[in-house]
């Protein structure tokens, strides 16, 4: 069960999504550990959301809709401004440092309901109901930050790499690249 766990795990968060393409555009504007630092922000993130989860946030998001449309909004233009900054930024190899980069990944996931629903469903399919679930709970939730975290510092040194063998030309094409796909998912964000 561990190994499906993590291999489920990987290939979650290897799905294109908000926090992966504000991974990637940190790291090809601004070189690994500006990707690190996003990373180290949407983890933080998915742990608040995780612990949030198990305390009933799931259950409430079920009972009163307008909370989740409020952060879906939200959310949703955050990823706009998000998308427009990096396609402003891109090419220009604008210094920001590593605390912003951090407070966006922050951001980024905490104002992402999909999250929420997600972190509600995914667990349970592991989870053993002949055995303690918090007990469960205290190694997979690490594990599966751990894990997500792990991928994540992965993809930051694969586009920047990636981005050094472009070239500049190359790297801003990335650059604009992810922050369409943010405006993109912001769009889809806001209309789903």
């Amino acid at each position: 069960m561990i190994w499906s766990f993590i291999a489920a795990t990987i290939l979650v968060t290897l799905l294109p999504g908000p926090s992966l393409l504000l991974i990637v555009g940190a790291a090809i504007q601004r070189g690994w550990r500006a990707g690190a630092a996003v990373s180290l922000g949407v983890v933080l993130a998915d742990a608040i959301l995780l612990l949030a989860v198990l305390g009933g946030l799931g259950a409430l998001a079920r009972v009163e809709p307008l909370a989740l449309s409020i952060l879906k909004w939200l959310g949703a233009g955050y990823l706009l401004y998000l998308g427009g900054a990096q396609l402003c930024l891109a090419g220009g190899g604008a210094a920001a440092d590593e605390a912003g980069g951090f407070r966006r990944g922050v951001a980024t996931t905490l104002l992402n309901p999909k999250i929420i629903g997600f972190l509600a469903v995914y667990f349970p399919q592991f989870i053993r109901p002949d055995q303690d679930v918090w007990r469960q709970m205290l190694w997979l939730g690490p594990l599966f930050l751990a894990t997500v975290l792990a991928v994540f510092l992965l993809c930051a040194a694969v586009a920047k790499m990636l981005a050094g063998v472009l070239g500049g030309a190359g790297g801003a094409w990335l650059e604009r690249g992810c922050g369409c796909c943010l405006i993109a998912c912001g769009i889809y964000s806001a209309i789903a």
